[in-house]
């Protein structure tokens, strides 16, 4: 028989004598999954050597297995005492899942929201009837807290005021807990300078929000635990630095798992099929190498899918990421200030943000009308492509955590200036982009652009046959050409088939080529089927400069002519 007492747990032999068997530990709690079918265990709560009170949950699972030896190698490696009798862990075992307790908490197996209440694998905040508990593997280093919110506002929040890049990372920061709540997939921003550029001290200060700095990760590290650590930072900020130390042959898979937000299919020992973990998250990344130089070392570029998903922004601010050093006789003595800061003051806005959130009646409904409003008032039309649009997107959700923020009080800046900045950040980006267009199309514009330089002294007027002529053109009304369809095919097909209908749909969608054969996307003249298309237009409207002026020498000439008269064997293709 075992008793509870105020240092410790004693067990009562026959006559009545005790023995100390362990420290103080006490049950909180039975935990279950939220529909109460799964994930059993109690919440335990015990004292160290140093009497500081750990929590932590023994899973009814691990009971089975050599009398949870797993968890009493936690429980010793925490501190707690636990005599080395023979019996005194298997008796102190028993005591603890058979000690009656009335009360229920919610088991969440990675970090984030659980109805109205914010999960983390050291606290929980929020609004509940029903208390919930981490009880995921946790992967990364403790939240830690030092100062209070006043201290970072006064000492780190106000001097991001004027530098777009240091609020980009602190809207990206307060972000994460919202993303939820919104249509859009998990995503990173990637900050990318050069050495000694404060990209580091930028990620410093995003980081303060949740805790201090070693609440970075790695990608070297993250592209071995990649699962856990993401479980451990749902609906939070990832922090990832040092870019360039990612394998190249990782990093593309690497993203897209982050951003696809769910863990691969695995067997238990048994051969069933094991849980899947789902997450959402925005990472944060700094490096001194783009994607495309990283991949460029493997002969692979950036796809469509990537681009979207890891959001790359060059430092562009007067002193790389710092526009204004407020007062600071150089970058580099404010970036020294503001490391410093966050040493000491960090890790207490995030429980401010997360209850204030947690708060929300409809925080849904609420986040997205202030996220789509900041779009709509950028200068962006909503019909531009489809990537661009979502990139924007994402911006303005990033200006919408911290315009929240600042309207909650929490953030030391004026209403607007996150809008603003991101607006900037945005504009960045699609300069840096060199367009709207999605990907694939600037594929489509860059391939037409070479062929338009190649074939424009290959063409004969249309009713005419020159020596190594590949097709014909008509200047009037527009100049046009007409490209037999086989011969444009294998030129603009360089690895996949599909590049072909692609082109042509692009083409045909953009008014630069018309068809008079409906679905087939072809011109057809007699029995012969050419791509019929518009190379000034297609240059015109890419802003591209090519000269085709020799398509227009005799314009002068017919235009003095109001009835000009064609040899007999042209008469008919006019």
């Amino acid at each position: 028989m075992l008793k509870a007492k105020v240092d410790g747990i004693y067990s009562l032999n026959k006559d009545g004598e005790e023995r100390k068997i362990s420290g103080p530990i006490e049950v909180k709690a039975i935990v279950s999954s939220h529909d109460k079918r799964d994930d059993f265990g109690r919440l335990l709560e015990w004292k160290n050597y140093f009497g500081l009170p750990i929590r932590e949950v023994l899973p009814m699972g691990e009971v089975d297995d050599n009398f949870a030896k797993k968890f009493k190698k936690r429980l010793l490696r925490s501190g707690f005492q636990l005599s080395p009798g023979k019996y005194s862990w298997e008796s102190l075992l028993a005591y603890l899942i058979e000690t009656p307790c009335n009360k229920h908490a919610y088991s969440a197996r990675q970090s984030g929201w659980v109805d109205d209440q914010f999960v983390t694998p050291d606290w929980s905040i929020g609004q509940y009837e029903t208390p919930a508990v981490y009880v995921g593997d946790f992967a990364g280093d403790s939240l830690v807290e030092s100062g209070s919110l006043l201290d970072w506002q006064q000492n780190i929040g106000k001097y991001c005021r004027g530098n777009p890049i240091m609020i980009l990372a602190v809207c990206t920061a307060l972000a994460a807990p919202i993303i939820g709540w919104t249509d859009l997939e998990s995503f990173g921003i990637q900050i990318v300078g050069s050495s000694k550029s404060g990209k580091s001290t930028v990620m410093k200060v995003a980081a303060s929000i949740y805790s201090d700095q070693t609440y970075w990760e790695t990608w070297s590290s993250t592209s071995n635990g990649i699962e856990s650590i993401a479980r451990a930072r749902n609906n939070m900020l990832l922090c990832l630095d040092e870019f360039k130390q990612c394998p190249a042959q990782d990093i593309g898979q690497l993203i897209y798992h982050l951003c696809n937000g769910v863990s691969k299919l695995r067997s238990q020992q048994d051969g069933a099929l094991d849980k899947r973990y789902r997450w959402r998250t925005i990472f944060l990344s700094t490096g001194e190498l783009t994607l495309e130089e990283l991949l460029l070392g493997i002969n692979q570029s950036v796809s469509a899918g990537q681009s979207v998903r890891l959001i790359e922004v060059p430092v562009f601010s007067k002193y790389d990421a710092f526009e204004n050093t407020h007062g600071f006789t150089s970058a580099k003595e404010f970036a020294e200030y503001l490391s410093s800061c966050v040493g000491k003051y960090h890790g207490t806005f995030i429980k401010s943000w997360v209850e204030a959130l947690s708060k929300f009646d409809c925080p849904n409904n609420e986040v997205i009308k202030e996220y789509k409003d900041i779009r709509e008032q950028w200068p962006w039309p909503k019909n531009i492509e489809s990537q661009a649009n979502n990139v924007l997107d994402k911006f303005a959700m990033l200006a919408a955590a911290g315009e929240i923020a600042i309207n909650l009080g929490l953030l030391p800046w004026h209403l607007g200036e996150a809008k603003d900045a991101l607006e900037q950040v945005a504009t960045i980006w699609l300069d840096d982009r060199n367009s709207t267009e999605n990907s694939e199309s600037k594929k489509i514009i860059k391939k037409l652009i070479k062929l338009i330089n190649k074939w424009r002294h290959s063409l004969s007027p249309r009713g005419e046959s020159h020596n190594g002529s590949i097709g014909f053109f008509e200047s009037e009304p527009d100049l046009a050409w007409y490209i037999p369809q086989q011969l444009f095919k294998s030129e603009v097909i360089e690895s996949v088939a599909h590049e072909y209908s692609q082109t042509v749909h692009y083409m045909l969608q953009k008014g630069w080529a018309i068809s008079n054969e409906g679905t087939r996307r072809t011109f057809k003249i007699g029995g012969e089927r050419f791509i019929k298309f518009f190379p000034e237009k297609i240059c015109r409207e890419c802003g591209e400069s090519v000269d085709l002026s020799h398509f227009h020498e005799n314009d002068n000439s017919l235009n003095s002519n109001a009835n000009p008269t064609f040899p007999v064997s042209q008469r008919e293709n006019y």
